[in-house]
């Protein structure tokens, strides 16, 4: 079993003692050490890396959990970031930065557990890898750095946040790479896309964390909302 490790910031001991408390009660709390933080100082100063993921009140003593996640996102890649918040109107602002979850209190049991289950599903996945082969030799890519393929043919470009590595391979043999992985949808003939890196739908198309935007037909955009909202909330 993986033991699992969360870093809790809240200026309220009492209410840290109770999370932990209720962490340690859950089926997916039982492989989690909570590691509990009062202040934000104390939290900014520890090992960042050796979390697996960060629950963050959206004020602490006089910074805001959005502070201490825009200071994450720069120190570490794709931060698994839920918040804990008194109201819903915060929870906007909190998935603009690419939240995992939110979480209001007083704290619901059934909601806590559904956190820890996507954390420990993201966690898993983070490393699953595919490698490819090419004229360069085996070329292994994380999941997590694939942006798009886009196919020209028998020819496939996967583009990723590290460059774009091409391949010959045929549509098929590339959904059956990505099969299992319910981040990757078959937008159009052209392209298949990691629905990580889709920050809105418009009418022009899909439009990605890297400032691109992939055309969707017509007749597949009621498609393809239905299958990213489903994705959200997965």
């Amino acid at each position: 079993m993986t033991l699992m490790k969360i870093a809790a910031v809240d200026d309220d001991p009492t209410f840290l003692a109770s999370l932990a408390s209720l962490v340690a009660s859950l089926p997916s709390g039982k492989d989690v050490t909570l590691i509990p933080f009062s202040g934000s100082q104390p939290f900014l100063v520890s090992d960042l890396a050796t979390f697996d993921a960060f629950f963050l009140d959206i004020y602490i003593d006089g910074q805001t959990g959005i502070d201490l996640a825009n200071h994450l996102k720069k120190e570490i890649k794709d931060p698994w970031i839920v918040f804990l918040t008194s109201s819903q109107e915060e929870a906007v602002e909190a998935f603009k930065l690419g939240a995992a979850h939110y979480l209001l209190k007083p704290i619901d049991p059934k909601t806590l557990e559904e956190a820890l289950r996507r954390i420990k599903e993201g966690v898993a996945r983070k490393d699953k890898r595919i490698v490819l082969e090419n004229k360069g030799g085996f070329q292994p890519i994380l999941l997590r750095d694939l942006i798009y393929v886009e196919s020209f043919g028998n020819v496939k470009d996967f583009k990723t946040a590290n460059g774009v590595i091409s391949v010959r391979k045929s549509t098929e043999e590339v959904l059956s790479l990505l099969a299992h992985d319910a981040r990757f949808f078959p937008l159009t003939r052209s392209y298949i896309v990691n629905f990580d890196y889709v920050r809105s739908l418009k009418s022009e198309g899909l439009v990605l964390s890297t400032g691109e935007t992939l055309p969707v037909p017509r007749e597949k955009k009621k498609a393809v909302t239905a299958a990213f909202l489903s994705y959200l909330g997965s």
